[in-house]
Order: structure tokens, then sequence, then C-alpha cells
């Protein structure tokens, strides 16, 4: 038997009103258990399985178990349908990360019985499948043969939220709301814009640290940390503060550089160096050299401001360049060379940074020896997370020396990255937009900051279509920039009622970026890859808005 609920403006008398797709009415199995889940603050207070014959004896039964003294100013409840068994061998394909928030999981084994409803999932951000390893090491068991000798279901739900105070209710999808591709536009920019910027503002500490890593669920951020992020979030700041002008915004980001150096910098035998965990990286170096050159360049700090770091930082760099144009990616440990698709580009754009300052020939010389032997080294064994980085120094070298072939590996490249971008076929909603191929799981997950830095590539290959009066290729890039901001927009936290119901500290969260939408852990480089993209379209007037997705 199924019960339709009617959709009602307000939530006093336990109804619930259905906004989503247009549909006004949900439909409620009698019997089938329903996740109820009272908060205040983002804290849960009290949460249940409860089975009743319709939503509203289900929410009174509820209520029964508030204890008295908190005051929930939130209701979570998952109304569950389509349950269907899962084999052992079938658990893998039956609850991937892209169902992660959108299917749940019961259980049961000896007798006990547990269920994770689909916002359990997101709001404490572990996948369903997380709980069958926690039963199996209690039991002491492998997670495979606890599988084999549980009955597993999955179902799925009906997602809804009622914030009490405001005697409204809003269906969710996936914890949260899918963001219309309809919607994107300018002042989508720049709402996300400020947003990002609010959150590299408060998760900068007095001390000039900037977070690296935030656990939304905990509450808490993590102990873990990388040079490379670490720096290129002083580069973001150091631009956010030429946009704004403002002298608080040079004083954070003036700040951020110090005390990164101040952490990380070294020196031996003339070399610079940032050295963390035994590990000085060139990535490292030239992002720290860049931080200082630009920083200089918008009289963020002196013109000759950590001249004698700078200088070393140099030294590194030209250290770990070999005459062939290659790089060796480690100072130290001496012996590794590895993220060869990583490291040389962000060197690359340093020194063609540095070009674009000193006009030096020998320098000229030198990037474009490199820009020689690591487009081959490309084509051999193309992967797609070379791409932006040497994108960003080509287009810089293309508009200060004009070699036809630095514009044409650039747009070679761009436009065989847009065949990672996901817009439309059998997709999730809430994924349009991002940078992930599916079918080579050995270019990488799907993430923000990766989508983020493709981005940043696909703007200035954008720029540089522009310029060369290339319109369709333009309009290509440009409506995978639109798309790519759909799917930032989705990834932000922007309203701490609604995706962010479960947050208990919301300052250290709003702004800030999921790494995707069914893991919600905050990195910076999350938030700096995307915001330094989302910067380069906001400043160029011709960039065109109204050409849709």
């Amino acid at each position: 038997m199924t019960v339709m609920m009617q959709a009602s403006a307000t939530v006093s008398d336990l109804q619930v009103l259905d906004s989503f797709h247009g549909r006004d009415t949900f439909a409620l199995v009698v019997g089938a258990p329903v996740w109820l889940a009272w908060r205040c603050a983002g804290r849960q207070v009290a949460a249940g399985w409860y089975e009743a014959d319709d939503l509203a004896a289900a929410i009174a039964l509820a209520r029964a178990d508030l204890p008295e003294v908190p005051h929930p100013d939130a209701l979570e409840i998952c109304v569950t349908h389509d349950w269907e068994h899962v084999t052992p061998e079938a658990l893998a394909t039956s609850f991937p990360n892209s169902l992660r928030g959108l299917v749940g999981m019961e259980i049961l084994s000896g007798g006990k019985l547990t269920r994770v409803a689909p916002t359990r999932a997101i709001a404490t951000n572990r996948a369903p499948f997380r709980e069958i390893e926690r039963l199996a090491k209690l039991k002491r068991v492998t997670p495979e043969a606890y599988a084999r000798t549980a009955r597993i279901r999955r179902f799925s739900a009906d997602q809804f939220l009622l914030l009490i105070p405001e005697d409204r209710c809003i269906r969710l999808w996936r914890g949260g709301q899918v963001q219309p591709a309809e919607t994107v536009d300018a002042p989508l920019l720049q709402q996300t814009v400020e947003g990002l910027i609010g959150w590299m503002w408060r998760n900068l500490h007095p001390d000039g640290r900037m977070t690296y890593k935030y656990w939304p669920s905990r509450g808490a951020e993590s102990k873990a940390d990388n040079t490379i992020r670490q720096f290129m979030a002083t580069v973001a700041l150091g631009r956010v503060a030429m946009r704004s002008g403002s002298a608080e915004d040079a004083s954070g980001a003036q700040a951020s550089l110090a005390y990164n150096l101040d952490r990380f910098y070294a020196e031996e035998d003339g070399l610079g160096m940032i050295i963390f965990e035994g590990k000085a990286k060139l990535g490292a170096m030239a992002l720290a050299a860049l931080a200082i050159l630009e920083f200089r360049e918008a009289g963020l700090i002196e013109p000759a401001g950590y001249e004698a770091v700078f200088t070393a930082l140099c030294a590194g760099i030209f250290h770990l360049w070999q005459e062939n144009g290659a790089f060796r990616t480690f100072l130290k440990p001496p012996d590794r060379n590895d993220n060869q698709n990583f490291y040389p580009g962000e060197a690359l754009l340093f020194l063609a940074t540095l070009h674009r300052k000193t006009r030096d020939p020998d320098l000229a010389r030198r990037c474009m020896t490199s820009f020689r032997y690591y487009r081959d080294w490309h084509l051999a064994d193309p992967n797609p997370a070379f791409v932006p980085w040497h994108s960003q120094a080509c287009v810089m070298l293309w508009e200060d020396l004009g070699a036809p072939e630095l514009a044409e590996f650039v747009f070679s490249r761009n436009d065989w990255i847009l065949h990672m971008q996901q817009w439309s076929g059998r997709l999730q909603p809430d994924f349009q937009g991002r940078f992930y191929n599916p079918e080579r799981p050995d270019f990488g997950p799907p993430h923000a900051s990766s989508t983020g830095v493709y981005m940043e590539g696909l703007a200035d290959a954008w720029r540089l279509a522009h310029r060369l009066g290339d319109d369709a290729r333009a309009e290509r890039y440009a409506t995978a920039l639109r798309r790519g901001l759909r799917a930032i927009r989705q990834l932000q936290f922007r309203d701490r009622k609604v995706d962010g119901f479960y947050i208990s500290r919301p300052e250290m969260v709003m702004g800030g970026l999921r790494t995707e939408t069914y893991n919600n852990e905050i990195r910076v480089d999350n938030v700096q890859h995307c915001l330094m993209a989302l910067l380069k379209l906001d400043r160029d007037a011709d960039f065109n808005w109204s050409g849709g997705v």
C-alpha cells in the first residue's frame, strides 16, 4: 500500500513540501523505514529509524524520543523505497561513489540490524561500505568474510530537510541541492568568487598559517600539510589582494608569504629550497619564487623584497634544469625524479613569469628548450595533469615571444582536455561540468582541485584563442568554463542552513569547496585552484557569459 503525502506550505502540521523538479507529491510505503535525525546548530541531538503508517506518525514517534533539553532547529528525513538485496560479489557495483549520498545500506548479521541513511553518509562523510569494515573489525574478520555471512540490502530515499524555526521544508539531493545549469552567469561568478575569497581569509590564521585540510563532519582541522599547495595558496592570496587593493588583504597575503618562507625555506651551498619532511620539491621551489615575484610586481612587498631568498631559489631551480630542457624534480632526495607531469610545468610557469620581467634572451632559450622537450615527452604518453601548468606557461611565452608552435600546442592539448569534462549522458545532475574520465581511472579520481586547475589552463587558452580571432575554438573553451563554474558552485558550501545542516563550525566551512559532491573534505587547493581560474574570468571583460552551457 502506498500513501501519497500532499504538498503543504508549512511543516507545523508535520506535512512535507516536495518542491523537487516540480513534483508536488511523494510516495511513502506504509511500514517502510524512515530515517529521522533532529539537529541543533548542526549537531545531531537525536536520531533513529521509524516505521509507521504515514510520515506524520513516524515524526510523532521521533518527537517522543527527543531529549527535553535540546531545542532542534532542523529535522533530517529520508523516506526509503526501492529496497533490493545485494550479494557479496555485487557490493562494489551496488555502492559506488557515484551513488554515495543517494542510496543507503542495511546490514543484518547475528540478529543485529544496522542501517546507514544516504544523508547520514553525507553528514558523517563515510561511505556505506565503511560500516561493513567497522562491523567486520569488531568480529575480527575481513570485510569480505563478514559480507558473506550477512544479509545486505540497498535502498533509495526521498530526502528532506525541515527548517523548524522558519517552518520551511526543502527537498534535498545528496544532502544538498543541485545547482541548475541555466543559472550560470556573471552574477553567479561573483557570488562564487566572493565565497571562495571569504573562505581563504577566514582560514588564514593570525600568524599567517593557512588551513591545509579541514573535515566539516568532525569540525576539525587535519594535521597534514603540503608545501606546494601552501605556496599556491600564498599566490592566490596575493592575487586577491591585487584585485581588491585592500591594505588588510595585502597584510594577510604578506603574512602568508612570511609564514611559509619562515617555516619551509632552507638553503644549502647557495641553493634555496622549500623543504618539508625531508623532501625539497621543484614545484614548491618554483611556486615560492613565483609568489615573491608576483608580490614584488604588485607592490605587496618591496621591489627587492626577499632578495637573498629569491636569488637562492632561482639558483636551486636552475640547478635542477638540464641542457636538454628536462628538469630533475627533487633537490632532496637527489635521486628522486618523479612527478614529471606536475613539477616541470610549475617551474616553467615561474620561468615564463621571470622572463616577462627580465626579457633575458638566455632565459627565453631555456624556456623554449624546456617547452620542446616536454611537448615531445607528453605526446609520447599523454596525461591530462600535464596540460594546465604548461598551458599557462606557453600562453605567457607566446604573448612575449610569438612562436606559433606554442599556440599550436596549447590548442591541441586543451581541445583534448575538453573530452575530460562531463556534461551529458547517463550522469548524476550534480556531476555536470566536472573534469573526470571514468574510462581512464589512471588519470585520477574526480576532484575539485583537478577541475580548478584544468580551468586555469583553459582560461588562458580561451584568451589566446580570443586574441587570435579563433572564435569557434574560443566559444568551445568558454562553454567548458561556464560548465566548470556550475561544477564549482555545486561543490561550494553556500547555505549554512541547507547544505551545511550538519556543520558545527560553519565559519570554517562556508564558501569552501568539497573535494567531491559525496566527499565534504575541504583542502586548500580545492579552493585556490578554482579561485585563481575564476579570477581570470572575472577580470576579463570580453568573456561571454550569455553563451549558455
